[in-house]
Formats: structure tokens, C-alpha cells, sequence
């Protein structure tokens, strides 16, 4: 596990004014960004087939659900994004699984988990997030009932939030091996106690990406002897838990998708291969 960086000390009052302000300017980035991807073109230009399945509430009586299940594959890739990206999911997803492959990773099937995430109110989709991972949860229960092998779970910025979500979500003899979060918009101490402690006993590793540079997630958590989870990592070392420095690679909060070390760290943790110094990650992309 790499040594982590002195944490940036905020108070209280400057740290919900960066948290805000620094809100507005993501939006205006994620968006203008977002509409770049999607000028590129439909799923079927990217270098993947990535099947979509939209996750979304339903109403007062039927509440959240998914409006497919995921393909029963002997290797899934599963991608979950975060604000303003609902409308280049399947770029997003490309973007990693490309980096993944480059290095050697082989998926039987892709897919994209969607949900609405395009509102200017962030912190109505942050609390969406819990829904969201609790619906990721039951598909990938439904996908082992159903016989399924292995699922590689990666969500970037709020989707870290989905994905670690889904894991805490899981009912009791089901297990994720594969998490990792991208640029995770979180505090790290809600990964280190309440409220996803406990879901890292349901996953064989949680695999967290982290960058220095990733002044977004940067300037909107961590705090008062909190870290952010995105760009310094967790401020504490649970069984299971890896936190991976990409700070040489990863210059902002988007360059997570895509990166090369990313996806060549996500693909030797496949083979079982990952440096993880003392850490020993054999068979933690396993999936009961």
C-alpha cells in the first residue's frame, strides 16, 4: 500500500464554501464536457458493444428499479458514472474497458449502468447514490443466482459512490470481488467507518484510485482530519481495502477514464499480477 500524502487541513467554514463553489464549477465542466463525448457519436461508433441498462425511480409505490438485468457471462464488466454523466455512459465505459484491454483484459460482455444524473442539484444526486448502488446490488445478486462468473464493478466520481453502495447493499452469501471506485466523490471517513465499512467485508478488495491532481474531488471533501477518497486516498487500511496512487498518471478528475495505469493496474489485478506491495490479492476478482 503506497505511503499517503500530508493532508490539506480545511476548516469548517472554508470547506463548505470550497465544497460549493467548486460545485458550480464542476457542473460547468462535467457539462461541457458531456457534450463533447457526446458529439463523438452513438455506442455503435465507439470500440465496444456496451449494453445499457437504465436504473431510475419509479415513483412513490414502485421506487427504484432497473429496466433489464445484467447478461449471465462468464466475465462481465459493469460501469457506473457519475454527475451529468447519464448522457455518455457508454463513451465513459468504453474509455475504461479500452484502457483495460490495451493491457490485456478480455470481458465476455460490457455494460453501462445509468441512472439521472444530470441535475444541478448535486446533492440530490449524492443521496441517489445509495438507491442506485442498492439496485446495482440486486442485479448482481440476480446475475449469481442466475449463474453468472465474474463482475469487474467500477464506477467513477458519484458512480464510486454507486459502487461501494452496491457492495454495503448486497444480502447476506453474495460477495462483489471487484469494486473500484474512479476519482470516488466521498469523504474517506465514510469508507472507513459509516456508512461502507461493512461492505467492504462483502467484496474480496476494494480497489480505489486516487490523484492529487483531482482538484475537483479535492476541494469538495475530506477536511477537518478527513481525506477525500478521490484524490488523497483513505485514512485507513481495512482488510480487503487497496488504495492505488494514480497522481502520475491521472491530471484531473475526468482523466480517470481512460488512463492507462488505470486500466493496466485493473487489468493485472484480473490476473491476479497488481503491485500491491505487502497486500496479497490473489482471487479478489472472484465472484459467489
Amino acid at each position: 500500500m503506497a505511503e499517503k500524502d500530508t493532508q490539506q487541513t480545511l476548516t469548517g467554514e472554508s470547506t463548505r464554501l470550497n465544497r460549493r463553489s467548486v460545485l458550480k464549477a464542476t457542473g460547468a465542466t462535467i457539462v461541457g464536457g458531456s457534450g463533447l463525448a457526446a458529439a463523438s457519436g452513438s455506442a455503435a461508433a465507439f470500440g465496444h458493444e456496451i449494453e445499457t441498462i437504465e436504473i431510475d425511480e419509479g415513483g412513490w409505490f414502485s421506487g427504484w428499479s432497473a429496466d433489464g438485468d445484467l447478461p449471465v457471462e462468464d466475465e462481465l464488466f459493469v460501469f457506473i458514472h457519475g454527475w451529468f454523466g447519464d448522457t455518455t455512459v457508454e463513451s465513459q465505459a468504453d474509455d475504461v474497458l479500452s484502457s483495460m484491454e490495451d493491457a490485456g483484459y478480455d470481458p465476455d460482455a460490457a455494460v453501462a449502468l445509468e441512472w439521472p444524473a444530470t441535475t444541478l442539484n448535486f446533492f440530490g444526486a449524492e443521496s441517489d447514490t445509495e438507491d442506485v448502488g442498492d439496485v446495482a446490488a440486486g442485479l448482481a445478486e440476480d446475475f449469481s443466482d442466475a449463474g453468472g462468473g465474474n463482475i469487474r464493478l467500477v464506477g467513477h466520481s458519484l458512480g464510486g459512490r454507486c459502487v461501494l453502495w452496491a457492495a454495503t447493499k448486497l444480502s447476506s452469501g453474495y460477495e462483489i470481488d471487484t469494486v473500484a471506485p474512479l476519482g470516488a466523490a466521498a469523504d474517506g471517513s465514510e469508507l472507513c467507518g459509516d456508512p461502507w465499512i461493512d461492505g467492504i467485508d462483502n467484496a474480496g478488495e476494494v480497489r480505489n484510485y486516487h490523484s492529487e491532481n483531482d482538484s475537483t474531488v479535492g476541494a469538495a471533501y475530506g477536511g477537518l482530519g478527513d481525506t477525500a477518497l478521490g484524490n488523497e486516498g483513505a485514512d485507513c487500511d481495512p482488510d480487503g481495502y487497496t488504495d492505488v496512487d494514480v497522481t502520475g498518471s491521472v491530471g484531473s478528475h475526468m482523466a480517470f477514464l481512460g488512463d492507462p495505469d488505470v486500466g493496466a493496474d485493473l487489468a493485472a489485478a484480473v490476473d491476479g499480477d497488481a503491485d500491491d506491495g505487502d497486500d496479497d490479492d490473489s482471487g479478489w476478482w472472484g465472484w459467489l
